[in-house]
Parts: structure tokens; C-alpha cells; sequence
């Protein structure tokens, strides 16, 4: 299972930039595109971008006082070899600065913390469940960011669910999930999870593996009283976002949202799953039976901030915007 998930799960690097002409240590500019500050952003460099000038040489992340930034090597294809550099900065709106890359043996690797720490902490972000559920299992959202069959006015959940811990460090934890036996014993999902720290959501990459034409999917948020506000949003840049803002049964509020990217969007609505109620975004694969969308979830007892729906739907905003936008990346030599 382990081969043939990972086969078909794909990580999709964020940056711009150039080939390393030497094997030296490198200086690498990034970007805050935008007006606002950013803490926390997630940048990573491909392998394929860095001439390494030997294999057994691993590369660290400094800024321009010296200081180590946070970064881990992830082996996303399982091979024994590091495929991608993460690493986490911060930014003042517009900002560009220039950090440094240097190579160092296995032995003088620095040790960094074991895990990621969210900005809604630990308890939020928790590994999967025994029971296979999924993460930010908030406000009796069953299913938030889950896929779903949607066939005839109604949802069915798709199969268990298998897990895979592919990488976890101190700036990233991804995993890989496959469900099977859709329609037909051939059918897959695989899935790759990326969350990153101090944030409050993750990122959801989905292949979709002998799936027939008819099938269609969904994902969404589960309906239940407590729901103060449920809201679909489309954004200009390209992006449609489905919200709720909720109140648990201690008396806390919650948000929660999925933003789904234009070229994976169909269509919005409400209908049922199961014995529940299901507010929906309508999926759609891409040329490559691949699609992404993004979920959310922000307590209250975390910040008091998102008592308010207002404040939690702001940040939502500025989150589909950070999405749109990533840190730019240029390898300078």
C-alpha cells in the first residue's frame, strides 16, 4: 500500500528563482508579496533547484544576522533521500530580504525541536485519530475536509481510511492518506496532508486513481444548530470559500473553512450525509486527477478574536489572499 500510495501522491513546491551555479554556500532572496505581515511563512526548495556538491552534505538556512532559521529536510517519495527543503520566515508587508544556505556533514546537522507547534497549539493540530477520522475535529464538524460521494440529492463518506506519517519536524508535519473500494476494488484516493507551523489549517493534495467518470465529489461542513453563521464566499483572484462559525457545547465558539482554488470548484450547497445535515463544495479533478483545496479551523479558548464571525471571516480573507500569494523565492548564485 505504502508503494503504491506514495507513487501517486504529489508534492507541489512553491517558488520562483534559478539553478545554483556552484556547490558553495548560496544566498537565496524572498519575497512578501504582499501588504501585510506574515509570520510563520511556509517556503520550500525542491532538491532539483540546489547543486549539491556532495550527497552526504545537507543543507541549513541562516539569516542575515547569522541566526538559524527553522527548517527540516522532507523525504516525500520514501526513498531513503531528502526531496524537499522546508523552512518558516517572517515578514514585514512588502519586505525582501536575503538568507543564507550553507552545507554541513550529517554530524553537525542542528537538532531542532521534535514537532510543530500551531498557533491554536498543540491539541488542535493532534496526529489522526486510532479511529481514522480526520484532523480539527471541532464543533461536531464530521467530515470538515473530508471527501465525499455525492449522488443523488444526498453524501456517503468514503471508505476507512489508511495512514502514513511521511515527514515531522520542526516546520512541517505531512501525511499520506488512501481510502479504497469506491464503485469498484480499483478505486483509490491518496491523499498527502501538509500543515505547517503557526498556522491554523492545512493543506489537502488529492490523486485520484482509476476513478470512473461519474463519480462526483464533495467536501464540506457538517450542519448542526449551534451554527451561527454558514457562508460561501468568491473571491476575485480565483478562490471560493465555504465558512462556518459555530458554538461547541461548552460554550465555545469555533470557525471553520475550506478554500477551494476556481480550477477545482463546481458548485455549493446543502443536502445530507448520513443522519446529518452538510453545508458542500462541489470537486473536480484536474487533467491529472489531481486536485487541492485548503481547511481551517480557529478557536476561541486559542484567540478571543474568533468569538466574533466577523473577525474569523477577515481572517479567512487575508488567508485565501496568503494563498494566492506565496513568498517568492530567487536562488541569487
Amino acid at each position: 500500500m505504502r508503494s503504491t500510495m506514495l507513487l501517486a501522491l504529489m508534492a507541489i513546491a512553491i517558488f520562483t528563482g534559478c539553478r545554483q551555479q556552484n556547490g558553495e554556500s548560496l544566498c537565496i532572496e524572498v519575497t512578501n508579496p504582499t501588504d501585510r505581515y506574515r509570520n510563520n511563512a511556509g517556503i520550500v526548495i525542491d532538491r532539483t533547484q540546489l547543486n549539491i556538491p556532495d550527497s552526504t552534505l545537507l543543507p541549513v538556512i541562516y539569516d542575515k544576522s547569522g541566526k538559524l532559521i527553522l527548517s527540516q529536510l522532507d523525504d516525500i517519495d520514501q526513498d531513503g533521500k531528502w526531496d524537499e527543503l522546508a523552512f518558516i520566515c517572517d515578514f514585514k508587508p512588502n519586505e525582501s530580504y536575503t538568507v543564507k544556505l550553507t552545507w554541513v556533514t550529517p554530524e553537525k546537522y542542528p537538532t531542532f525541536k521534535d514537532s510543530i507547534r500551531t498557533s491554536a497549539g498543540e491539541e488542535s493540530f493532534k496526529q489522526f485519530t486510532a479511529g481514522g477520522y480526520n484532523i480539527l475535529q471541532e464543533a461536531d464538524s464530521m467530515g470538515l475536509g473530508e471527501i465525499a460521494v455525492y449522488s443523488k440529492d444526498s453524501a456517503c463518506s468514503i471508505g476507512k481510511p489508511d495512514y502514513l506519517l511521511i515527514s515531522e519536524g520542526p516546520v512541517r508535519r505531512i501525511l499520506g492518506i488512501e481510502r479504497k473500494g469506491i464503485n469498484a476494488s480499483s478505486t483509490r484516493i491518496a491523499e498527502l496532508v501538509t500543515i505547517w507551523a503557526g498556522h491554523n489549517g492545512y493543506k489537502k493534495e488529492v490523486a485520484l486513481i482509476n476513478m470512473p467518470d461519474n463519480i462526483s465529489l464533495i467536501t464540506g461542513i457538517q450542519d448542526n444548530t449551534l451554527n451561527q453563521d454558514t457562508t460561501f464566499r468568491a473571491y476575485e483572484y480565483g478562490y471560493t470559500a465555504l465558512m462556518a462559525h459555530t458554538q461547541d457545547t461548552g460554550s465555545h465558539y469555533t470557525g471553520m473553512a475550506i478554500i477551494i482554488p476556481k480550477e477545482y470548484y463546481t458548485k455549493h450547497g446543502y443536502t445530507t450525509c448520513g443522519d446529518h445535515q452538510l453545508w458542500y463544495a462541489g470537486l473536480k479533478p484536474d487533467a491529472k486527477n489531481k486536485l487541492a483545496f485548503y481547511v481551517y479551523g480557529a478557536k476561541e479558548k486559542d484567540n478571543e478574536g474568533f468569538r466574533s464571525a466577523d473577525y474569523f471571516e477577515e481572517f479567512i480573507n487575508y488567508e485565501t489572499l496568503y494563498i494566492d500569494k506565496p513568498i517568492e523565492v530567487n536562488i541569487l548564485n
